[in-house]
């Protein structure tokens, strides 16, 4: 890998459990390079899991073929993401090679950056927390560059001999999408432009992964949140903007051009107030902390409520997700306002009424830890 590679990444896969007879489920993929991506993310997935596994259990587990685990192996050993751990005792046979992930062998960091705030998190392989650290954003343009830089610095300060893997920086979205009047609350335009981002950070000398903060958020929950139970969820972001993140079946859906999950764009009023994408009535009218600062917390709860209300109906009954995660870079102290001043949900094609809504766990840092996983997984 080169230094300073700019890697688009607005869509994430992750390995799910299922019913079915292999626990980490290999699925087709379009190109060869996308599916050992797939590949090589469902083996580390599943060495976190369990800590150590053979080359055989990791063929039954992932449902890949030997042959393959053997390659894939060899490249992650290579890499210095994995390590052989010696033999297991074995009464019978020549007893097999343990491999796990080298926990020492490196680390990645992740970034969630918008116009007024970042979030940014050191993690090792086997998901240790080595750093974490969070401000406020007071530049734009190009001078984002400097402070995305200063920030890095503080990050890895003290790793200075351990192998950083790349950091995956997050940002509001739509990317590749310019909606009429204005940008989407909270984005930072140069970092939605890859000449400039690969220009600007080449200084860092490592590998930046670009992608969408509400993606990455649900990756974040997925991996260390309130989501690791699930297969099935929609995760909701409130921040400066609101946006979403939807993962079927373990895996984060992108759509056709990388931005499914715009949340702030389901119209819950028709004839509600007028947004920036030139529709009316759309939610992140009601519930962006933009909002919230134009109108102060009475008030945006006073219309947030039914707002949400009747976006999570909509949500269960466009997706029947087993659940809606909220969460974001707004308060968890006003999301909890929030969902106690829901009360009882609308009615939606959800069979089991309960537990339908659930905080994030990781709060404004969700997307950190999303972010975090991109340089460990799209090699």
């Amino acid at each position: 890998m080169h230094a300073g590679l700019i890697k688009s990444t607005l869509l994430f896969y992750v390995p799910f459990m299922t019913e079915t007879r292999h626990e980490f489920v290999s699925i087709a993929a379009n190109t060869p390079s996308a599916a050992r991506q797939h590949n090589r993310r469902i083996i580390i997935q599943a060495l976190r899991r369990y800590g150590g596994l053979s080359r055989a259990e990791l063929s039954r587990i992932t449902g890949l073929t030997p042959q393959a685990i053997a390659n894939i192996i060899s490249a992650l050993t290579t890499d210095g993401l994995v390590r052989e751990a010696g033999r297991r005792k074995s009464s019978r046979g020549q007893p097999p090679i343990t491999i796990e992930l080298s926990g020492d062998g490196g680390f990645a960091l992740g970034l969630r950056i918008d116009a007024t705030s970042f979030n940014i998190v050191a993690v090792s392989l086997t998901g240790e927390v080595l750093s974490r650290d969070h401000g406020t954003v007071e530049v734009h343009d190009g001078r984002i560059f400097d402070l995305i830089s200063d920030v890095f610095a503080t990050a890895t300060q003290g790793l200075s001999g351990t192998r950083c893997f790349g950091i995956g920086i997050v940002t509001p979205g739509p990317f590749g999408t310019t909606w009429p009047g204005q940008p989407s609350p909270g984005s930072i335009a140069i970092l939605q432009q890859e000449a400039a981002v690969t220009k600007g950070l080449s200084r860092l000398g490592t590998d930046v992964y670009i992608g969408n903060d509400a993606y990455a958020a649900a990756i974040g929950e997925k991996l260390y949140g309130a989501a690791k139970d699930l297969r099935d969820f929609f995760y909701l972001y409130v921040g400066e903007g609101v946006g979403g993140g939807l993962v079927i079946d373990g895996e984060s859906y992108r759509g056709t051009g990388g931005n499914s999950g715009e949340a702030g764009h389901l119209i819950v009023d028709l004839n509600g107030k007028p947004c920036y994408c030139g529709n009316r009535g759309c939610l992140g009218q009601y519930l962006s902390l933009e909002t919230f600062r134009a109108l102060g917390k009475e008030k945006w709860l006073s219309q947030a409520v039914p707002a949400l209300r009747t976006a999570i109906s909509s949500i269960e009954n466009l997706l029947d997700p087993e659940a809606i995660i909220l969460g974001g870079s707004a308060d968890p102290a006003l999301l909890r306002s929030l969902i106690e001043m829901l009360g009882s949900l609308e009615p939606s094609v959800r069979q089991d009424h309960t537990n339908r809504l659930r905080l994030s766990e990781l709060g404004e840092e969700s997307p950190a830890f999303g972010a975090s996983a991109l340089p460990l997984y799209e090699k």
